[in-house]
């Protein structure tokens, strides 16, 4: 037994290393696989339609196209979550409520409550840099374009961060308290690989290493709030709020989307600049939520 009650959840169904196998391979490759498929299908099909057969400068066209790119995204998340919950029931043969918290019942004001206390921090952060640190930002404003992207970062977002919270926070940290019975293990395991899968969302090697180093200390502090909490729903409140405000909001040139028509996008900006900011903000948010709780930071860390 753990000392914390939400890893014990993997005890229940069927946790042999064929069924991780199985999982992770049929989640993770059969659902990129499915949604190459999907894609390139759409883009003959789009191609053969318009009756522009230049393939390389329609698929050029498309690429450029932000809100399809969003749309991919989601439809790849879509794929990758029915998998995965097929998967669960099926292969693990577990309750998939096991993955996000101790009850029965998802915690919806846990989610609000962690959306709106990132979303407040960051909004202060942000203000706080363009006043006093300036830098080269670029503010856009197109009522259409922008009303277009909000509604596809609220259908999209939510489905994609929930979906890497139960996998990662849930599934994976789950799996790896088989191996340790201390907290800090899974924790330290599912960061450092939250951290890696997203070294391609920068558009150059040194941006890559510093969003690596940032979904770490992301990675970290949300496995805390999950371990401390003995359930999911808060980080999937805060990750939801991140990935909302770096799109609508908040937006790099230098991300893998950074073409989107966010109200800001900062341009030419040091790529570790902001993570001293980050860890400040995950230090603020962890104090506000365990103020009251001080002993959960001692079930996470004690052997």
């Amino acid at each position: 037994m753990s000392s914390i009650k939400f890893l014990d959840n993997v005890l229940q169904g069927k946790n042999t290393k064929s069924s991780y196998f199985l999982t992770i391979v049929g989640t993770v490759i059969g659902g990129s696989v499915a949604s190459i498929l999907f894609i390139v299908l759409f883009m003959l099909v789009y191609v053969f339609s318009s009756g522009n057969f230049m393939f390389q400068s329609q698929i050029d066209m498309l690429e450029l196209n932000p809100f399809l790119t969003l749309i991919f995204v989601g439809l790849t998340y879509g794929i990758y979550a029915l998998l995965f919950y097929l998967c669960i029931r099926f292969i693990h043969k577990k309750n998939f409520m096991s993955l996000i918290n101790i009850g029965k019942n998802l915690k919806w004001k846990r989610i609000i409550k962690g959306a709106a206390l990132w979303t407040g921090i960051m909004t202060a952060v942000t203000l706080v840099s363009l006043i006093f640190q300036g830098g080269e930002v670029i503010f856009n404003f197109n009522l259409s374009s922008f009303l277009i992207l909000v509604v596809l970062s609220v259908l999209v977002f939510p489905l994609q961060a929930s979906f890497e919270e139960i996998f990662f926070r849930g599934y994976l940290m789950q799996g790896f308290s088989l191996i340790s019975k201390k907290p800090v293990v899974p924790l330290v395991l599912t960061a450092l690989i939250f951290g890696c899968i997203h070294f391609y969302n920068g558009s150059s090697l040194i941006i890559s290493i510093s969003i690596v180093i940032s979904a770490m200390i992301l990675g970290l502090m949300l496995g805390i709030i999950v371990l401390g909490e003995n359930g999911l729903e808060t980080a999937m409140g805060v990750h939801i709020a991140n990935n909302m405000f770096v799109a609508v909001i908040l937006n790099s040139s230098d991300s893998g989307l950074g073409n989107l028509p966010s109200l800001i996008t900062a341009q030419n900006t040091d790529p570790y600049s902001g993570i001293p900011l980050l860890i400040l903000m995950a230090v603020t948010l962890l104090l506000i939520i365990f103020w009251n709780d001080k002993n959960a930071f001692s079930r996470i860390f004690r052997s």
